[in-house]
């Protein structure tokens, strides 16, 4: 086997990696000191990854967060086509024939690579593609590739990782927590308060240019919203509220004080808090560590993320605070001090929320004050995983990346375009984050099921398919409309279709759906204790999910129906 190099210049040269094998895996490694400086790209080619077509044979395929889950891709007869994915959130791919199964663990710069996968004249191929350069050749380069049994299809590699990760299962995590316990039984429903507009029109804000705050719900109209779902019997609900720091969500990032006054204050954001824990409810609050604006009190550039090319690292959409930066995760720290103290003096405890950690790989940073590879930073940010949970008991945020699964109790949504358009190479997505995390790790499936309740059928049965945790949202859909083409923009990634409290029709329909999704959920949320062992197609638009227990869902996307037995 050779590794092709790719250098800045395009130039290409070969560099034979070290393999080692025995009958249960190969390890192939690349020291990075043999890295040439001027690399670009390394792409880790093995020929045992290469098939015709075959009608047994597939490749399983993680993608980023926002790209739609993880791929099935079949070696049935295709056009030429090739994907490469944006990210990876977990360090893994998979590859079966009809006479072998393979499945690869990237274990050495697991943040510094892309998936290729591709068809070229009905001969399929998938390897890694690893961006490293004088700067990011921090560890040697190192993929696993194990011999699964001959046969062994996406279940028996999902339950192959599980055994590699260990994840604790919730059964016993549960036992000595009891804001996980509660999590595990409860709806989840967020509340977002107030926001600015985004995409924000002014990109560098000031007091005296900063766009006018929209008030979605304040602590009063949220408390009526908890008081009519206690009047549905909804006994148990972790509320998260959404953009109670200065100037609404995204306001002001990292600056937290004081409370948006709009929406009733510190006074009202407390009194909201202590109302819904008389209620039984568990309150949380969601903040950001990630992103730093301009208008903040605490801006600091020396505290941005450095690129490699000098620059600093910020986000290409421009949320209510008008630009974002990235933080570097070193500095970050004292900032994510400073709030989740600040909230728990006020009162909050359960799942406490910190947006985008978990929905993005970690990042390079060059600085010269305060560099760190993106290994480093995945150290940082499981360390804030950690200390959230002493704080508040539990952590959760945005995605599913799994070098925080060590720390994740609840995951927003697991990906975001789950059954639209997809890559030509890709015939089904599969639940191959679940088949791992279900039974440690509570979540919602994907963008597509937030809101279920208001939605149609097939959102609904997806989250059933994938055995999510329910999730209902207020306020889901506040991106200004078919902005997804204008510079800065993104469209409402959670779907058109939202819950509203401005009216009381609006409250009485919202309300009635998530009652609806509560009383579901109490039949179902047992399952949350047990590992997802099996997914399967069992005919077109019908499939089968079996848990460790024995349970069986079926869900029929021709009949609109599912089954629990």
């Amino acid at each position: 086997m050779n590794c092709k190099i790719v250098n800045q210049n395009q130039d290409i040269s070969f560099l034979q990696p070290v393999v080692k094998e025995d009958t249960e895996k190969i390890v192939v490694s690349i020291d990075n000191s043999l890295i040439p400086d001027d690399c670009h790209h390394i792409d880790f080619c093995p020929e045992f990854l290469t098939s015709g077509v075959d009608e047994n044979g597939y490749a399983i395929v993680p993608r980023g967060t926002k790209e739609g889950g993880t791929m099935l891709c079949k070696f049935t007869d295709k056009e030429d086509c090739e994907y490469i994915s944006d990210s990876n959130y977990m360090p893994i791919f998979g590859f079966k024939t009809s006479n072998k199964t393979l499945f690869a663990v990237v274990t050495g710069m697991t943040f510094e690579y892309k998936i290729v996968i591709g068809v070229k004249n009905q001969q399929y191929y998938v390897f890694p593609r690893f961006f490293v350069s004088k700067k990011t050749k921090y560890e040697p380069i190192s993929v696993t590739y194990y011999k699964l049994s001959v046969g062994s299809d996406y279940n028996d590699m999902a339950a192959f990782y599980r055994e590699l990760k260990h994840p604790v299962p919730l059964k016993e995590r549960v036992k000595n927590n009891p804001e996980l316990l509660y999590g595990t039984q409860s709806l989840e429903l967020r509340i977002r308060m107030a926001w600015k507009p985004v995409p924000s029109p002014v990109q560098c804000q000031t007091p005296e240019n900063e766009p006018e705050v929209i008030v979605g719900c304040t602590c009063e109209r949220a408390k009526e919203i908890l008081k009519r779902l206690k009047e549905k019997n909804v006994e148990k609900v972790e509320v998260c509220l959404v953009g109670v720091e200065i100037k609404g969500h995204d306001g002001r990032w990292p600056q937290l004080l004081p409370i948006e006054e709009t929406i009733g204050g510190e006074a009202g954001m407390k009194d909201l808090c202590q109302y819904g824990q008389s209620l039984g409810y568990q309150m949380v609050v969601h903040t950001n560590s990630t992103e730093m604006y301009q208008i903040s009190s605490d801006w600091d550039e020396n505290d941005l993320i450095v690129t490699e090319d000098g620059g600093y690292s910020k986000d290409e959409i421009f949320w209510g605070g008008g630009q974002p930066f990235h933080i570097c995760p070193q500095k970050t720290v004292a900032y994510t001090e400073r709030n989740l103290t600040e909230l728990q003096k006020a009162g909050f405890r359960g799942l406490h929320y910190i947006d985008v950690f978990s929905n993005f790989p970690p990042r390079n940073c060059y600085s010269e004050d305060h560099p760190m590879t993106a290994k480093q930073s995945a150290e940082v940010i499981c360390s804030i995983a950690e200390r959230t949970r002493e704080l508040f008991g539990g952590f959760a945020s945005e995605g599913g990346f799994d070098y925080l699964s060590d720390g994740l109790d609840y995951v927003l949504y697991t990906s975001y375009n789950l059954y639209g358009e997809q890559h030509p190479i890709c015939d089904e997505t599969i639940p191959f984050w679940q088949l791992v995390f279900h039974g440690s790790i509570l979540y919602n499936p994907s963008t597509e099921t937030v809101n279920f309740g208001v939605k149609d059928e097939k959102s609904h049965l997806k989250y059933i398919e994938y055995g999510g945790r329910p999730l209902g949202y207020f306020n889901s859909k506040y991106v200004t409309d078919n902005s997804e083409d204008e510079e800065g923009g993104c469209g409402n990634w959670m779907g058109q279709e939202d819950l509203l409290c401005e009216t009381d029709e609006q409250l009485e329909k919202a309300v009635s759906a998530l009652s609806d999704m509560y009383e579901e959920y109490q039949k179902l949320w047992k399952l949350q204790f047990e590992t997802m062992v099996r997914h399967e197609k069992r005919s077109e638009g019908i499939y089968q999910t079996t848990y460790s227990d024995g349970t069986v869902v079926t869900v029929d996307y021709n009949q609109n129906t599912y089954t629990v037995k």
